[in-house]
């Protein structure tokens, strides 16, 4: 695959990440740019972690509509060669199962249960991580018998993209909860012009913004510091993408006495910042 070619798919992949699409359009839409540089058989699989257990919280592959339930059963049960939890945990964050078996992969109990049946023969399994290391899911792509394995120039893509798909995918799970609420407590969401004004909130947000401190959103517009702090370094952060980033989060002592997480993502297809609030246990 050409440089031009892999470095297109690269660029759209960065920029679908900051468009702060659903969760579906979003891997729909990456299944395309990754297909483009890194060829494979049939579709992508994609899943969500739990960032702290590192459970699979759902997946979505173009064709199959859900896995066998034996199947995320064995992956948390049974001893394997190639988890996704250990890929996960690994310095690396990415591995084909060929390296993982010493090249016979017929010694996975997975790939002779789940694999094989389905034509595949290969597998790469990637971490989806963001800057500060947080594992929020995990892609799986899959090569027929016969077909040339993974090699370093395409696993070197595939981890170079990684950062923009966790980013993308944590961006997804936000927006979904927050324009979709299923719960009273769901998150809500605020979108902020270049001059920091509101330019849009998902329903509900102002109980939130009430509980925050210092701020006085239903009388007079004015937003608590801390929202403005997040979308400040979230919008730093994304402006400075050669250097190191910073952590556009804030867990704030609320005035009903209880913890809310602040998250932060600019928006590209705004220019501004994005500012996501969501309550949570106290911790």
């Amino acid at each position: 695959m050409s440089e031009y070619t892999k470095d297109r798919a690269r660029d759209r992949i960065a920029r679908l990440a900051g468009q702060g699409l659903d969760l579906v359009t979003f891997w729909h839409e990456s299944s395309e740019a990754v297909a483009t540089a890194v060829p494979h058989y049939l579709t992508p699989c994609w899943f969500t972690l739990d960032p702290v257990s590192l459970l699979a919280t759902s997946h979505y592959q173009n064709g199959l509509p859900e896995i066998p339930s034996e199947w995320l059963a064995h992956e948390y049960f049974e001893d394997d060669f190639h988890k996704m939890a250990d890929v996960a945990r690994s310095e690396r964050g990415i591995s084909t199962l060929h390296e993982a078996t010493g090249g016979d992969p017929s010694r996975s109990r997975a790939w002779n249960l789940y694999m094989r049946p389905y034509g595949a023969e290969q597998e790469v399994l990637v971490a989806l991580r963001t800057p500060a290391g947080e594992a929020w899911g995990m892609l799986g792509l899959y090569r027929a018998p016969g077909e040339p394995q993974f090699d370093d120039d395409e696993l070197g893509f595939l981890q170079g993209v990684s950062t923009h798909l966790a980013e993308g995918a944590q961006r997804g799970l936000l927006v979904g909860e927050a324009s979709d609420p299923e719960e009273p407590n769901a998150p809500g969401l605020v979108v902020l012009n270049d001059d920091w004004s509101v330019d849009s909130l998902t329903p509900g947000v102002e109980r939130w913004l009430a509980e925050l401190p210092d701020g006085d959103w239903e009388a007079r517009g004015k937003l608590p510091p801390s929202v403005l702090a997040v979308a400040g370094r979230a919008l730093r952060t994304a402006e400075n993408e050669d250097a190191p980033g910073d952590i556009a989060l804030a867990r704030v002592l609320s005035r009903e006495g209880r913890w809310m997480v602040l998250h932060g993502a600019a928006l590209v297809a705004g220019g501004g910042g994005a500012s996501r609030s969501s309550s949570s246990p106290p911790i």
